[in-house]
Order: C-alpha cells, then structure tokens, then sequence
C-alpha cells in the first residue's frame, strides 16, 4: 500500500469541482446575457463568453504545459482555506508524488468543462424561458466591419447553412439607439443557432478533449506509480529498490507495524513526544552515540524481529558517512526521521534538508523517509 492508496476523501473532489464550475458558469451567463428591458442581448457580449474568453483560456492552458509553468487553476481553489483539515491532509500527501500535476491538471480541466457546461446550460434556460432578440452596439463598428470575423469563427461549422452569419442579418440586427426593431423581432432570434456552434466550437469540445487526456495521463501515472512500488509487509510506501546514483528515496507518512526508535539525534522530549502522538509508543528506544553505536545491534534486532526500525536524525544537519555505515551495518531495511524542532515544538521541515535526507537513502537498499504530514 502507498500513498495514492490512501488518498481516499480527495476522491470526491472531481465531484466538488464539477458542481463548482456548473454553479459559476450558471451565474455568469445569466449575469452577461440577461438582456435589456425588451429582452435585446448584446452579440458582442455573447461572443466574449462563448468565444474569446474560452480561447483565451485554452491558449493559456496550452502555454503552460508547455513551459511546465504555475501550479494551475485546481491548485489555486485548493489554496483557498475553506476545504475540510482531513482533505487538505489528504492533498498534501500528493505533495511529492509523481502524479501530483496530472492530478491537478484532470481537476482543472473538470472545473472548466463543467464551467462551460455551465453557460451552456444557462443559454439554454434562457432560449427556453424568454423571447430573446440578440442585437449588437458599436460606436465605430459597422455591419461590414463585423461579418469578416464572425464568417472566419463560423468555418468549422460551415456544413449548418441555419448558423452562419449574413450581412443582411448583421444590419438588422445592429441596435441604434433611436431605432425601433419590433418589425425585425423575428429575425433577431436567429442568432442562437450561431451562438450554440460557438460554445460546441470552442468552449465545449476542446475541454472534453482535454478532459479525457487528461484523465487517461493521470490513470497512466497512478498505475506506474503503484506497480512501481511494491511496499515490504508491514510498511508503507517504502520503494523496494537498489540504490541509484541521485536517486531519491520514496517518503512515507505511517507506520503500520510497532517500531524500535534509534534516537541517533541525541533528542529530548519534544520530539519524541511528537512521534509518539502521531506513530504511538516505539517498543524499544535506543539514545545512540558514534562510540557505542555497535554494541546494541544484535540483541535489539533478535529481541524486535517484527519491528520497524525507524532512525530519528535532525533535518537541518547534513547526513554524515557514519550513520551509513551504522544503519548497513544494522538492517536491510527501515525508515529516517528528519526532524525540524526547538525547545517548544516539532517545525516543518525545509524541502532542501527534506531532499538532501531522500538522496541520502536513495545510496541504501529499502530505506525511505519517514514525514508526518502536518511538518511538510
């Protein structure tokens, strides 16, 4: 078992999300299309929601897949401090997971399918609820001026003569301000079936189909990750694996069998407190020292067989060439303990003292990294 295995109250996110998105595309499209007094909505408006801004958007999102840049849409609601303690702890175990970006990439990707399918289903209530006339207003723009673009936006859905534009529906559509349309009413509904190839055009599908990559990258990355670990009985996580050069040890956050503490950092009680509250009572704790590190072998691993063997060290210390010696001396396989405290409490650690820990046991066989959640 390993992280991902455990990152079960996350799994209703890509519900939340979705809701989240459908709400809020709800409300901008009634809040942009709700149309005047006679019930006239501006084209132009229309065109910025369905067309320029979803655009815009998938040019961004593109952009950053590219450059491998920011943390994304998902992440920046995560960030927001209103989600549950446990789910926020749940997320935070995806912190230094390789299927962290795809992850957030799917829910991102969700939130705004969902978003358009938000305004799409706003256009529809309003289609269905009102006699809706779509009119444009320019002060410097003219029919002619204006049909290029919409007949350049409407070639994907050439096929559906009912929804491209014309120059005689532009002019009568055009809304001056002195001008009476009610002779033209009839004409000026003929914009939603335009309207509609436009949110399908490019709002709607592109989304699906990066929704669907999306989700098929992110179920490629759990499987690798969860065949590529295979976890001793008893252990969490732990990467059984020979060592590689640069290579950086799994990190693990539970220890599922009892464990014999070695305190090799000399600590006192704050942090032993710590561990007790968040892994319970070690069976056996060994307070080391260099000189005597080799006396105590053999009676501890006979006497705890079952037992983890789990190492406190403190993170802000570099990893020293006695310790390796010591913990291939004394096991094939356990847990580091880099612990970031002073006189009152445990801290976070620091990411680079937290690496420079994971690449010292990526040089051991079975050896990993032991990280309460609550310090990363």
């Amino acid at each position: 078992m390993n992280n991902l295995s455990e990152f079960q109250p996350v799994k209703q996110l890509p519900f939340i999300f979705g809701l989240i998105g459908l709400c809020l595309g709800l409300v901008v499209t009634f809040a942009f299309l709700s149309g005047d007094a006679q019930g006239r909505v501006n084209l132009l408006y229309l065109l910025l929601l369905f067309v320029f801004l979803p655009v815009a958007g998938f040019l961004v999102t593109m952009l950053a897949l590219l450059f491998r840049s920011g943390s994304g849409l998902a992440q920046k609601f995560l960030e927001i401090p209103i989600w549950p303690q446990p789910w926020q702890r749940q997320v935070l175990l995806l912190r230094h997971s390789n299927v962290k970006s795809a992850w957030l990439f799917y829910l991102s990707q969700l939130l705004v399918l969902s978003l358009g399918a938000g305004c799409l289903l706003a256009f529809f209530f309003m289609l269905l609820l009102n006699d809706v006339s779509f009119v444009w207003r320019s002060t410097v723009l003219e029919a002619a001026d204006l049909l290029p673009l919409l007949n350049l936006l409407a070639i994907p859905w050439s096929f559906w003569s009912e929804a491209q534009p014309s120059l005689a529906l532009l002019q009568l559509s055009q809304d001056f301000r002195l001008a009476s349309q009610n002779n033209n009413a009839q004409f000026l509904g003929q914009w939603w079936k335009y309207a509609l190839a436009a949110q399908l055009t490019y709002n709607i599908l592109p989304r699906a189909v990066m929704l669907t990559i999306s989700r098929l990258v992110y179920n490629a990355k759990r499987s690798a990750s969860l065949a590529d670990k295979v976890a001793p009985p008893g252990l969490r996580s732990i990467h059984n694996h020979m060592p590689e050069e640069g290579a950086l040890a799994p990190i693990i956050h539970e220890l599922a069998r009892p464990y014999v503490l070695i305190n090799w950092a000399s600590a006192g009680t704050v942090p032993l407190d710590y561990l007790t509250k968040n892994f319970g009572s070690p069976v056996q704790v060994e307070n080391m020292s260099l000189e005597g590190a080799g006396s105590i072998n053999s009676a501890l691993l006979s006497t705890y067989s079952e037992a983890i063997l789990v190492v406190l060290v403190k993170s802000w210390e570099p990893p020293m060439g006695e310790l390796k010696d010591y913990l291939e001396s004394i096991a094939g396989s356990g847990v580091i303990c880099p612990l970031d405290w002073d006189s009152e409490c445990v801290n976070n650690i620091r990411m680079l003292h937290l690496d420079e820990w994971r690449r010292f046991c990526g040089t051991l066989k079975n050896w990993s990294v032991l990280a309460p959640v609550e310090v990363l």
